[in-house]
């Protein structure tokens, strides 16, 4: 057929007028009868320069078309065109994994927000959770990295989540109203990040309402349950602040939000149980400070012996379940060029043991430094008392094998501060790997500067170690917003 590409076989002549050919052979008869010169079948073959060596001056300077005949072929030479090269890559479309990822390069929240986070990110809780998520990743990868657009954008859909937040909390009564916990835990993550200390606030009392008004039934399900593990840790943390005690401090919020599976309870969260009564016990200690109470101060005393002995069963359980856990080492590699403070360093079979040590020991802080405050002379003496009663139903240890504190072993606060230091230095040397939950991951080594910030070789190595790490640096002096100069903790170390 003529006029379509590989399909005729027409000569050349009859191609050129478009007309059919009869294809008689080796002159068409239709040409010889209008006249014409029949051009014959051959076909030239033609050749297109299409070159990809770089462009030089001498090829620029070149005539933009040129042909060439040669016997029975054509070559015809096509100036390549010059595509100037974007100035970079777009890389919008990643723009939502990049901020997730780089947000869970934060071992701090990856850790604390497991597996909550993790699901609110990738859209599996609901729509209010997904969204708050994008605004936190956002907002710190565009803060992080110096990029206003994107931290704009994070702020701006912080400001989406929190107007479909409201309508949901109008009504704290109603069915389902568990859910908004996750979002707002998300919230106040990215408030605090943001330094907004009023929005911070705001939230803290948000999850107080939410945990109030709802009760501790409706958390008995992952992962609002495992949500309800961060937020308890997060207001505990703020009673030890204010120094007031907390609803959490009751037993069924101990309990009930377990009860499908006992056993499901964490250590870290038996430890939190502890911590959870801290609060109310600094409140009635500051009640001594501004009027003495006998009868207060016997039964704060009480309740503090009653806790001691409960976090030394809990330390003795932790042993049996992890025989050896820890093991000294001569350290290859230093993370700091100054001398070490403690010769050898800390090896932990798995994260999640050094975690639940390091909480030990920040708990153990805590009621040591009131128990030395309200008995300043028979302080010693009752820890051993505590120590004694809480072994009675210990299983036998090879005390000599154990290279952490015992019960009764650590008198002074000085020991589970330095503790508290070497776990530290095992977790900040290899949280990069770590998946476990960590609830109050920086939070004991907070208390442990509390103690040991005024010996300056103690001082320094928290510094190092802390510096170390692109999430922690700046922490001890004040330069990260998670810091120690944020912490206020309250003075019972002294």
């Amino acid at each position: 057929m003529v006029g379509v590409p590989g399909h005729s076989k027409g000569c050349q002549t009859c191609k050129k007028r478009k007309i059919k050919c009869d294809e008689r052979r080796p002159t068409c008869q239709r040409c010889e009868k209008s006249g014409y010169s029949c051009g014959g079948y051959e076909r030239p073959i033609p050749f297109h320069n299409t070159s990809i060596a770089p462009f030089n001056l001498v090829e620029e300077n070149k005539p933009s078309i040129s042909q060439h005949s040669f016997p029975n072929c054509m070559t015809r030479i096509v100036p390549r065109i010059r595509n100037p090269a974007p100035n970079e890559l777009s890389l919008v479309a990643f723009k939502g994994d990049m901020c997730f990822a780089f947000l869970f390069e934060n071992f701090v929240w990856r850790s604390y927000g497991t597996p909550w986070l993790q699901m609110a990110a990738s859209g599996k809780l609901d729509s209010l959770a997904l969204e708050s998520s994008q605004a936190l990743s956002q907002a710190n990868f565009g803060s992080s990295h110096r990029l206003p657009d994107i931290q704009i954008n994070g702020a701006i859909q912080y400001g989406k989540a929190l107007r479909a937040l409201i309508p949901g909390l109008s009504d704290p009564s109603k069915p389902g109203v568990e859910i908004l916990l996750v979002p707002i835990m998300i919230l106040l993550i990215h408030a605090t990040s943001q330094a907004d200390q009023e929005g911070s606030i705001s939230h803290v009392k948000g999850l107080a309402m939410l945990l109030h008004v709802c009760g501790p039934e409706r958390f008995q399900r992952e992962p609002l349950r495992g949500a309800f593990e961060s937020c308890r840790a997060t207001l505990v943390t703020a009673g030890l602040v204010a120094r007031q005690r907390t609803f959490l401090e009751q037993e069924k919020w101990q309990t009930i939000p377990w009860a499908l599976g006992p056993p499901s309870k964490s250590q870290q969260n038996h430890l939190v149980d502890i911590l959870a009564m801290v609060p109310g016990f600094l409140e009635d200690d500051a009640k001594l400070g501004q009027l003495e109470d006998l009868v207060l101060r016997q039964d704060l005393l009480c309740r503090l012996k009653c806790q001691l002995q409960r976090l030394y069963r809990w330390r003795w359980k932790w042993e049996e379940l992890n025989p050896n856990a820890a093991q000294e080492e001569t350290p290859s590699t230093p993370l700091t060029n100054k001398p070490r403070v403690v010769e050898k360093t800390l090896y932990f079979s798995a994260h999640l043991q050094a975690t639940e040590i390091m909480l030990y020991n920040a708990v153990l802080l805590w009621l040591l430094g009131l128990l030395w405050r309200l008995e300043p002379l028979d302080g010693s003496t009752t820890v051993e008392a505590a120590a004694a009663a809480a072994a009675d139903i210990s299983i036998p240890v090879d005390v000599s094998a154990v290279t952490l504190h015992l019960p009764g072993q650590a008198i002074s606060l000085r020991d589970p501060a330095i503790e508290i230091c070497r776990v530290f230095e095992f977790q900040i040397a290899n949280m990069e790997n770590s998946k476990d939950s960590a609830l109050f991951f920086l939070f004991p080594l907070g208390l442990a500067w509390s103690v040991l910030e005024q010996e300056a070789p103690f001082r320094e190595w928290i510094r190092g170690m802390l510096d170390s790490s692109r999430v922690t640096r700046g922490y001890a002096i004040g330069q990260n917003l998670w810091g120690f100069g944020n912490y206020n903790i309250p003075k019972v170390f002294q």
